[in-house]
């Protein structure tokens, strides 16, 4: 076994690398590519699945699994893996392997305390998690809040260590590039995220109408897709989108996305709840205001930047949006905020995996 000082030998989970969810892809690929830049001592070897081996991994080194879906190819063969590259330790998501000192990143459990939010193919799908949690040796999560979510659904797993999370590099360093969108806008507000139940959207949407600040020509601007389990949105919100009221942009590039949150009036995120929740954070680094959910885990990653609302009270999100608005109209220019680096995260993430190494 090498010693963590003079570098590890880590076998490493990189079956979103190419494809899967936006969130955890991003996750998955800032933490490899920070890994190798703020420790190059460490031999780093990525798991792909075999349909993506010929693909371009920015020249790691790298097995493939044949097994599917994920959580299948974690438990049933990266233990065989980690003993094919000689790792000293294996750092997955979600899954523990088989056979093999482990740390986990366990984006969130969400599912196991409101699985109403979720389809039954997902609930299916992460019905694994929690077991496999009982075989690793470490447990990494993005925030405190989610950490103790983790002890109260799984106390047999090991105490869940937060990390954080960052924005996309890539995002903070684009060239801003406007979308397409009216030219005579007077300013708009801006909702970023999946467009599923639990994202809350509709009561945002709703709120933003009731408010009396939006028009045709200062919209509410969505961008995200449709993902999991979706709700409805009622008459008034449809109409809104018919009149120009509501804007759908669905998916953006990252330069539109970047001049959307440095031109915003206001980003509003109205989530039920959150493992960790990235979209205020982005909105934050480009100086835009901030209008969130009041939940635990906005007050611990956002602080006093943000101002909160409770999302299930209708005439409290029109009031809070109409607030903001006129806040920022008044105020103008916004400060921006340097969140935390990735760089600052895959050396926590690093520390740990030096941990289990160590025992």
């Amino acid at each position: 076994m090498s010693g963590a000082s003079s570098g590890m030998r880590v076998l490493v989970d990189a079956y979103w690398w190419h494809e899967g969810p936006v969130s955890n892809r991003l996750v998955q690929r800032e933490l490899i590519r920070s890994w190798r830049r703020v420790h190059p001592e460490d031999q780093l070897t990525l798991v792909l699945p075999s349909k993506h081996a010929r693909g371009d991994h920015e020249e790691f080194d790298h097995l493939t699994a044949r097994t599917g879906p994920h959580g299948l190819a974690v438990e049933l063969e990266y233990g065989r893996l980690a003993r094919r590259a000689r790792a000293d330790v294996v750092f997955t998501h979600n899954f523990a392997p088989r056979g093999a000192p482990s740390i986990v990143f366990v984006h969130d459990v969400l599912f196991k305390e409101r699985p109403e939010w979720f389809t039954w193919q997902e609930r299916v799908y992460l019905s694994r998690v929690g077991p496999g949690l009982s075989r690793a040796d470490a447990v990494v999560t993005s925030s405190t809040n989610e950490a103790r979510r983790i002890a109260r659904c799984f106390p047999g797993a090991p105490a869940a260590s937060p990390i954080g999370l960052a924005p996309e590099p890539a995002l903070l360093d684009a060239r801003p590039r406007r979308p397409d969108l009216p030219d005579d806008l007077d300013g708009f507000v801006l909702s970023v995220g999946r467009l599923n139940v639990r994202k809350n959207l509709g009561a945002a949407l709703r709120g933003a109408l009731d408010s009396g600040s939006v028009t045709p020509r200062f919209p509410v601007v969505v961008v995200g897709e449709s993902d999991g389990k979706a709700a409805a949105w009622d008459d008034d919100v449809a109409r809104a989108v018919e009149t120009g009221q509501v804007v759908l942009l669905g998916h953006v590039d990252i330069e539109e996305l970047a001049w959307l949150y440095g031109h915003t009036s206001l980003f509003v995120y109205l989530s039920l709840d959150e493992g960790f929740g990235l979209p205020p954070v982005e909105a934050l680094a480009f100086g835009a205001p901030v209008l969130v959910s009041d939940l635990p885990v906005f007050r611990e990653n956002l602080g006093d930047r943000a101002s909160y609302v409770d999302p299930a009270g209708p005439g409290d999100v029109a009031r809070a949006i109409r607030a903001a608005v006129n806040a920022a109209a008044r105020t103008r220019t916004h400060e921006r905020w340097e969140p935390r680096s990735w760089d600052a995260i895959a050396r926590s993430l690093r520390a740990h995996a030096a941990q289990v190494v160590g025992r």
